[in-house]
């Protein structure tokens, strides 16, 4: 238990430490734990952690780690013993008043899911998608575990994947005909194991529903050890929450009373793009950046890269790591800003401008410049219809949506899909508050998503790396008035949201007239530099460091960039031109990206060539 111990003295919560431990161990095949296991387990390292704590307290040097074990062990045992019941129970049991994911799937898995037969909800990972879609619909099955040959659990499988694949892989050869060469084995589909999140039995309600909203994933296994117990979704959650408040009431009660009144359309319902239709080109960006790299980066301009322009705005963040095998990490993060850069021109000509597409367009060029290296990217717009923000992210940059307090005159209503009605909560005094803040993607602690290519990457896909598929693709509710800041995670992991706040809100007090964009974006990314190199104060990346058994302490000295946008009203007198062309930096975009895009110019003109002639 050496880990464990580590994540116990070195988390800011020992539960959290303890568990995060249990979990590693439980992965690796090393403990299999049962509740009364864990709650033995659980207890005696609390009370070794709070003892330790106490002893660190008394003395500037604490007691050898063994000898303060070995006494906090004797002390424990009888308290384990006494105090069992109590830990299972607290942990969610039926007596403790908290809803878990075992409390619901106990109440909802019979009609999909059971733990007595688990493998009625799997799949083989060498059947073709063909016979999962058949189950799907003649079992009602709302998602598959993908299982080996061993029985083991490979993966995960659900009506979106299979969805994807007929997309990505069907070639109709003529129209109206069946998609050809979509049938591929469940495998080549599925999200592999180690790229799943699951919950277990103990998770709260809250805890679940949050996962589910952070990860993107609406089925999530349960599992208990290496003990698969089944699946929960938005349904289930729903099911239950209803069970438990209407347990008194009879089935034929609850249809006629819930769903009868708003059964069928009514007849003559029109499909409207709403009111964001009026806002078309209503609303719009004035944007500025602020760039600073690491302090021993400082004459090659660091490792990130923006994209400023007057419709879109974006960063990416260069992978240090690639410096180990002589290649510019920098290299590949401005290659895809530039290529982001010229995507936005063709596709603003030529239809709505969208980060999702962007973000393809410019990843399929530096494709096919075969560039080595990778990076995290981030790409932000308005809607052209509506008063809305989209944006597409991959990795740990991302952006944060402020606004007004309530009371402001620019504050009506809170919006749907912001937190405008948490607001009030623990904000008093201040003048601005948090209505958005972007969803992050990682595969373990600071190994974010990240696009890229591998000396050793073929043609086929590569697992090391994602693609503009798996972004996290947000909208959002804006309004005049709103500040957008977006940034790499130089920025997030050193500065937190109210250290953020502060600044901005100091900024703008003391400018009168109110802050210019550039102002602000030279002020945050100065304070985030600031807070970097200061080993004195526990950043949030030191935190987050702690709580993954990781000792770091004080700042996190990285790359800084911060983009800062006003969401104005074309009609204020502060809005500026949009007829710029959008800029991508720092310094120039490497020479293989300038060829591919020569090549895919010569050949779109060709092709053009080609077609007058054939007319």
């Amino acid at each position: 238990w050496p880990s464990t111990v580590h994540a116990c003295i070195h988390s800011t919560s020992p539960r959290r430490g303890l568990e995060h431990a249990q979990r590693k161990a439980v992965r690796r095949g090393l403990y299999s734990p049962g509740p009364e296991a864990l709650a033995d387990t659980t207890l005696m390292l609390s009370m070794y952690a709070r003892s330790l704590s106490r002893a660190s307290a008394r003395s500037a040097r604490s007691p050898p780690l063994l000898a303060l074990a070995a006494r906090t062990a004797r002390r424990s045992v009888p308290a384990v013993a006494a105090q069992r019941r109590l830990l299972c129970d607290a942990s969610g049991g039926p007596s403790s008043g908290v809803v878990t994911a075992l409390d619901i799937l106990r109440s909802v898995s019979g009609a999909r899911y059971t733990m007595d037969d688990p493998l009625r909800a799997s799949i083989g990972e060498g059947e073709p998608i063909s016979a999962a879609i058949h189950r799907m619909v003649d079992e009602k099955i709302g998602s598959f575990v993908v299982r080996d040959a061993h029985d083991r659990v490979a993966g995960f499988l659900t009506p979106r994947d299979c969805l994807r694949c007929i997309a990505r892989h069907g070639d109709k050869s003529r129209p109206g005909a069946t998609p050809e060469g979509w049938n591929v084995p469940v495998s080549s589909v599925m999200t592999p194991a180690k790229d799943l999140v699951y919950l277990s039995p103990s998770d709260t309600l809250d805890e679940v529903r949050s996962l589910m909203a952070l990860s993107g994933r609406r089925h999530i296994p349960v599992l208990a050890g290496s003990t698969l117990l089944g699946i929960l979704n938005p349904k289930d959650i729903a099911k239950y929450i209803h069970l438990q408040r209407n347990a008194s009431t009879s089935a034929k009660s609850d249809f006629v009373q819930t769903v009868m009144p708003r059964k069928g359309v009514p007849i003559g319902t029109k499909l409207t793009r709403g009111s964001g239709l009026a806002a078309e080109a209503a609303l719009q960006l004035y944007s500025a950046v602020a760039l600073l790299p690491h302090p021993a980066k400082t004459e090659s301009g660091g490792e990130d890269a923006f994209l400023l322009g007057p419709h879109m705005i974006g960063v990416a963040d260069g992978v240090g790591s690639w410096w180990e095998g002589g290649i510019d990490p920098a290299a590949f993060a401005r290659g895809l800003m530039f290529a982001s850069r010229n995507s936005c021109t063709k596709l603003k000509r030529e239809e709505e401008l969208d980060p999702a597409k962007v973000l393809l367009d410019a990843w399929h060029k530096m494709k096919l410049s075969r560039l080595i290296g990778s990076s995290t990217a981030c790409l932000v717009s308005l809607d052209p219809h509506k008063t809305e923000l989209r944006a597409a992210n991959i990795g740990d940059s991302g952006f944060l949506l402020l606004r007004r307090q309530a009371g402001s005159s620019s504050m009506v209503e809170p919006a749907l899909g912001t937190l405008d009605s948490a607001a009030g909560i623990g904000a008093a005094g201040r003048k601005l508050h948090i209505a958005f803040r972007s969803p992050q993607q990682l595969r373990a602690f600071n190994t974010p998503y990240q696009l890229g290519r591998a000396p050793d990457s073929g043609d086929a896909p590569d697992d090391r790396f994602e693609t503009p598929q798996d972004a996290s693709l947000v909208r959002v509710p804006v309004r005049p008035g709103d500040i957008l800041v977006l940034a790499t995670d130089g920025l997030f992991d050193n500065v937190d949201e109210e250290a953020l706040l502060d600044t901005i809100e100091d900024l703008i007090e003391g400018s009168g007239t109110g802050a210019s964009p550039q102002q602000l974006a030279d002020a945050i990314a100065a304070r985030a530099k600031e807070l970097s190199l200061d080993k004195s104060v526990d950043s949030p990346f030191a935190i987050l460091a702690k709580d993954n058994d990781i000792l770091w302490g004080g700042g996190r000295p990285d790359d800084i960039t911060v983009l800062v946008s006003h969401i104005l009203d074309r009609a204020d007198a502060r809005a500026p031109p949009t007829d710029w062309a959008a800029v991508s930096g720092p310094g120039e975009p490497p020479p293989e990206l300038l060829e591919a895009e020569a090549l895919l110019a010569a050949e779109r003109l060709a092709a053009e060539a080609a077609a007058k002639a054939e007319a």
